[in-house]
């Protein structure tokens, strides 16, 4: 269960932290601009970023790398606004990008389809179902 000390800005820059701690992270946002454009009102994404957390922090090694990020000052004073400046959706979708798979259309549009394996924990299978209910493209 997410700490409920931590507030729902600082659980969107701990999220944005671990995807563009990633090397992969800035081709993916490249590729998928598109998402940033994706309006999700405030309440909605700082509840996917709850359950994100919750989700990642599953796995034992996520857990421990939330846990250290959650421990240190504000990683939005270090990256001269960089993480900040990532969309949460963007964010959201990397770190799920195992789960999710992109559509080109002919067009240039994307469409996003949402993966479900038969070892997916309940609370993964739920955030899945929201995002993509809120996403162009999603079963939901």
């Amino acid at each position: 269960m997410t700490d409920p000390a931590l507030t729902d800005a600082r659980i969107s820059g701990l999220l944005r932290t671990l995807a563009t701690a990633d090397p992969d992270f800035d081709a993916f946002a490249q590729r998928y601009a598109s998402l940033a454009a994706q309006p999700i009102p405030e309440d909605q994404a700082a509840a996917l970023s709850r359950e994100l957390l919750d989700v990642l922090r599953e796995s034992p090694e996520q857990g421990e790398r939330i846990d250290a990020l959650a421990q240190t000052a504000d990683p939005q004073r270090f990256d001269g606004g960089l993480v900040s400046s990532v969309p949460v959706l963007v964010a959201i979708t990397f770190l799920l990008r195992t789960h999710i798979r992109f559509k080109r259309h002919a067009d240039g549009t994307w469409e996003l389809e949402i993966e479900h394996k038969p070892a997916d924990s309940k609370l993964l299978t739920q955030l899945l179902q929201k995002l993509s209910s809120l996403l162009p493209g999603g079963e939901g």
